[in-house]
C-alpha cells in the first residue's frame, strides 16, 4: 500500500512541476484535426481549455492563426519550447493573426461558450 501511495505522490508532483496543463473542456459538435505543422478546431460550443503542440522545424516560419468567433470568447496563447510567449491574443475576434516561430510551439486556447473555429497553419508564400 505504501508503494502505491508513493507512486501516486510522484505522479502528482511530476504533473505539477512539469508545467503541464491538461485539457479540460465541454464540447458540442466539435471537429479537431492536426498535422506536425498545422492544427484546427471547429466547434458549435466549446467551453474550457484545449491545447496542441506543433513542430515547425529548425527554420523560422511565418505562421497564421485564423479565428472565427460567432458567439462567446476565445483567448489564444502560443509558447516556444523554452516557455516564452510567442503570441497572445485575448478575446479573439474573427480575423487573421500573424506570427513567426520555429521549433516546438505549444498552443493553448481558452474558450468561454465559444462557437466558431481556430486554426493555425503556415502563411501562404
Amino acid at each position: 500500500m505504501r508503494k502505491i501511495l508513493v507512486f501516486m505522490l510522484c505522479i502528482m508532483l511530476c504533473a505539477c512541476f512539469s508545467g503541464c496543463e491538461p485539457d479540460s473542456y465541454k464540447a458540442f459538435m466539435s471537429i479537431e484535426s492536426g498535422t506536425r505543422t498545422s492544427w484546427s478546431q471547429k466547434h458549435d460550443f466549446l467551453d474550457g481549455t484545449k491545447g496542441h503542440v506543433l513542430n515547425l522545424g529548425k527554420e523560422e516560419k511565418e505562421m497564421v492563426i485564423e479565428v472565427i468567433t460567432e458567439e462567446g470568447s476565445v483567448d489564444i496563447i502560443a509558447k516556444d519550447q523554452n516557455g516564452e510567449i510567442i503570441t497572445e491574443i485575448e478575446n479573439a475576434e474573427t480575423g487573421t493573426y500573424n506570427f513567426s516561430a520555429k521549433g516546438k510551439v505549444k498552443f493553448r486556447i481558452y474558450c468561454e461558450e465559444h462557437r466558431g473555429s481556430v486554426s493555425v497553419s503556415e502563411a501562404d508564400s
